[in-house]
């Protein structure tokens, strides 16, 4: 096989691989997507200059590469726990106004990491943050205090509320008994505000949350 088909050969997997994988963005990609793009780009890269080596050598370890990397994409999608597994879980490293030391530990974060990246979404003052949370992608999701928010209730010296965090009541057809039980709601009691909303059974609700000023939201299964 000459070198200009096994360029050409290389070119076609490595694409076809790529589709196969989804359109993201390289912020969005999860460890074992950026661990199977530098495998394949070596082998990719190996397959069109290796020219004494067996093809094969290459074409059957790249295949298998973007096949594990589909089925991890698809149990992470159809499986939370293989999601959490895979991708890992938000974590708050703000609460309240309050930076949660133990969490940046976790996370292996120094307090000036976080002070960038705050920088990097325009909030230069701690004071001002009243939640931000590390998504699992590295990107720092950010709720300001209510005065500071860019609705200019500060500058119109308007009486605000406080809003917390969301509470997760269902995710994908199930009861999340921990939040439920945090909050000390019963089932029977969340189900009657589904029933309210014409929701039959609680297999029927994608995500279910409430806010802290008791708004119950509800996204169906049947919204897809």
């Amino acid at each position: 096989m000459n070198s200009t088909v096994r360029l050409l050969l290389s070119f076609i997997i490595l694409w076809l691989g790529l589709r196969v994988l989804g359109k993201k963005q390289v912020g969005e990609l999860s460890i074992y997507n950026v661990a199977t793009i530098a495998a394949v780009g070596e082998m990719a890269a190996s397959l069109a200059t290796d020219l004494h080596d067996d093809p094969t050598d290459f074409i059957f370890p790249l295949l298998g590469y973007f096949l594990l990397t589909y089925l991890m994409s698809y149990l992470s999608l159809k499986s939370q726990l293989v999601r959490q597994v895979l991708e890992g879980i938000p974590t708050i490293v703000v609460s309240n106004g309050k930076i949660l030391e133990g969490n940046l530990k976790t996370l292996r974060l120094s307090m000036d990491n976080l002070l960038i990246k705050l920088r990097e979404e325009k909030v230069f003052d701690l004071k001002e943050v009243e939640f931000a949370i590390m998504e699992p992608d590295g990107k720092l999701s950010i709720l300001l205090k209510p005065i500071y928010r860019t609705v200019t209730t500060g500058d119109l010296q308007l009486t605000t509320e406080y809003k917390g965090l969301p509470t997760i009541l269902v995710r994908e057809g199930k009861f999340e008994e921990e939040s439920l039980k945090n909050l000390g709601i019963t089932k029977s009691w969340l189900m009657t505000q589904l029933h309210a909303h014409n929701v039959g059974e609680v297999s029927e609700v994608f995500l279910a949350q409430l806010d802290s000023s008791g708004q119950l939201y509800i996204d169906l299964m049947t919204d897809w």
